[in-house]
């Protein structure tokens, strides 16, 4: 009985993609150590003791917890500055994304009258805003100046996702849309019934771009809310102040020695939420990365 012997021909890429992808791979892993390297020193930071600190590279000297116990049992603004971040991201991200999605599915429709129109407001507000100044004064007027709600009502409006939204709803199938309707669905029904179930990817991966942009942000704190009230700071703003406090205030809690240590507790503690929401909703991120691409 005679074998056959199958011989697999193997086509080698040209010279110039082998070069191509090598030379991807490496940038890809320097970039991966440029984000790698400061979170060790970081991680190595919080949890030595501030007398080995000028020895510390990437591993912990001195290792302790007293750091972290300063930034959870010792020190009160903390906690404020956590549940105010908390309440400022799922308001903001649920409302905002609701919004910005019933916004965007009629400016998907080629029949909206007006629609260009109506698209240029919008984007006139991405590109163009009233001041610190007047926002200030109508954020007081209407009395949630100096408070987190005045931070919230001004991060509701995300053109940026709106058009996210709406390069993602103009590439869903007419043909199911249509089908509803001709079943008697009206506008409301078809959006949350419909549209919004069949746009998850894009709705998770604008909600995770939200959670991101209002859990980092403290510059909409430090002008709308100010260094004197701290009950209203988020997490972000308090972590600023932490970072630029004055070593030498005889009445600072922190030294120069300790500083480093406390601040990177307090960002690593931060960092925390963030990175456990990530696995869930990475899957979503990638299908909407390839956004509109299929047009």
């Amino acid at each position: 009985m005679v074998k056959k012997i199958h011989l697999r021909k193997v086509i080698k890429a040209p010279v110039g993609d082998r070069i191509l992808t090598v030379s991807i791979y490496v940038i890809l892993s320097l970039l991966t150590l440029l984000i790698i390297i400061p979170l060790l020193n970081l991680i190595a930071f919080a949890f030595s003791n501030e007398n080995y600190n000028a020895y510390v590279t990437f591993i912990p000297r001195g290792f302790t917890f007293r750091y972290f116990q300063y930034i959870l049992f010792e020190n009160p603004t903390f906690w404020s500055s956590l549940g105010n971040s908390v309440v400022m991201t799922l308001v903001i991200t649920v409302i905002s994304n609701v919004l910005m999605a019933m916004a965007a599915y009629p400016l998907s429709k080629d029949d909206l009258p007006f629609k260009k129109i109506v698209l240029t407001f919008f984007v006139i507000t991405m590109l163009f805003g009233a001041g610190i100044v007047p926002t200030l004064f109508m954020l007081q007027s209407i009395g949630v100046g100096g408070t987190i709600w005045g931070v919230i009502l001004l991060s509701i409006n995300n053109v940026f996702n709106m058009l996210l939204y709406k390069s993602f709803f103009e590439g869903l199938p007419r043909e199911t849309i249509e089908a509803a309707q001709v079943d008697g669905a009206s506008n409301i029904q078809l959006f949350f019934r419909i549209v919004l179930p069949m746009s998850l990817p894009v709705f998770a991966s604008c909600a995770f771009f939200s959670i991101v942009g209002v859990w980092n942000s403290y510059g909409s704190a430090a002008m709308f809310i100010g260094y004197s009230n701290d009950s209203q700071w988020p997490l972000a703003y308090f972590i600023y102040n932490l970072l630029s406090m004055n070593p030498k205030d005889p009445n600072a809690v922190l030294n120069s020695n300790s500083l480093v240590n406390i601040s990177s507790a307090a960002i690593i503690i931060s960092v925390l939420p963030i990175l456990i929401i990530y696995p869930f909703v990475i899957r979503y991120i990638k299908s909407g990365i390839t956004l509109g691409s299929e047009k």
